[in-house]
């Protein structure tokens, strides 16, 4: 059921520290967060080219324009061309986010049934699904609906992000255990560690 929802991944190019095409202007309307693995800036360019902030797990979040189909990394030139410090790029960045989730671009079902019959979330079906873990209020949507007040979030690669409540430990294996048997072949792969959403933010989940 999750691969099926999955299948509908919009196919994106990863462009890396290139500069925008010279009759593209840069746009805040059109600046996204993108989640990333370390390795990524190795193959993108110089990292400190990138406008990008560590996320866990090895991970990073990189701000990207997304150009219908291409994605390249936000340059310290284009937040000069828009007048935007990197804080104000990042803040709009995630606001862009907002608006992309609720759109409705970014699939978003909660399944009733996971292990041990509890409920989690799933985001999926775009290429920003992972960076979704960055929403203002997540958690607060996770309590809601995965029935606990200790959310927990993993993000096995860039089209998906799974939102469950923390459980104990034979539980977080099982759910791991799910995880790993169903999106395992996901395009980016990025991580199958946890992250927990508290109340002062996101945190590596260290078992």
């Amino acid at each position: 059921m999750l691969r099926k929802l999955l299948s509908l991944i919009t196919a994106v190019t990863v462009a890396g520290a290139q500069p925008l095409p010279s009759d593209v202007k840069p746009d805040a309307s059109k600046i996204y967060p993108y989640v990333v693995p370390s390795g990524y800036f190795d193959a993108a360019g110089e990292k400190s080219k990138a406008v990008s902030w560590p996320l866990g797990h090895g991970l990073h979040v990189a701000l990207v324009h997304d150009l219908g189909g291409l994605v390249r990394n936000v340059l310290p030139g284009d937040l000069a061309a828009l007048g935007l410090t990197a804080d104000e790029a990042k803040k709009k960045a995630i606001q862009n986010l907002q608006s992309l989730a609720m759109s409705g671009a970014i699939g978003q079902q909660r399944f009733d049934s996971g292990p041990e019959n509890k409920p989690f979330v799933l985001f999926g079906g775009h290429w920003a699904a992972a960076a979704c873990i960055l929403l203002p209020g997540l958690r607060q949507m996770g309590v809601k609906n995965v029935g606990s007040d200790e959310v927990c979030v993993c993000i096995p690669h860039r089209e998906a992000l799974l939102m469950f409540s923390k459980g104990d430990r034979k539980y977080r294996d099982a759910i791991r255990r799910m995880i790993k048997e169903r999106e395992s072949d996901g395009r980016k792969p990025l991580t199958f560690d946890l992250f927990e959403l508290t109340p002062s933010g996101i945190a590596e989940l260290k078992e």
